[in-house]
């Protein structure tokens, strides 16, 4: 995954490759959290794994396009607990 443009500065681009390297480490936080929990926000998720609440909102669509998490629904709309949409595993 590239996570730097073309235009960004050196620094950027190692971030960006370092950024990958953290991304599968993230996922099994998430996912044993939410196994734990069953359904959580990206917050309690946050508190849960010892990740800040950015780097759980940055972990938590990769998931969902892999078809991992999805958002809770409730009467056909997202469920939200203390202003976050609430998460689990599928």
């Amino acid at each position: 995954m590239n996570n730097a443009r073309a235009s960004d500065p050196i620094t950027s681009v190692i971030a960006g490759e370092r950024a990958a390297m953290f991304a599968g480490k993230h996922y099994d936080r998430i996912l044993a959290a939410l196994d734990d929990e069953k359904t959580l926000t990206a917050g309690e998720m946050a508190q849960a794994t010892g990740m800040s609440v950015e780097q759980v909102c940055r972990r938590l669509p990769e998931l969902q396009a892999r078809g991992q998490v999805q958002v809770v629904q409730f009467e056909g709309e997202d469920l939200l607990r203390n202003g976050y949409r609430v998460w689990e595993a599928t």
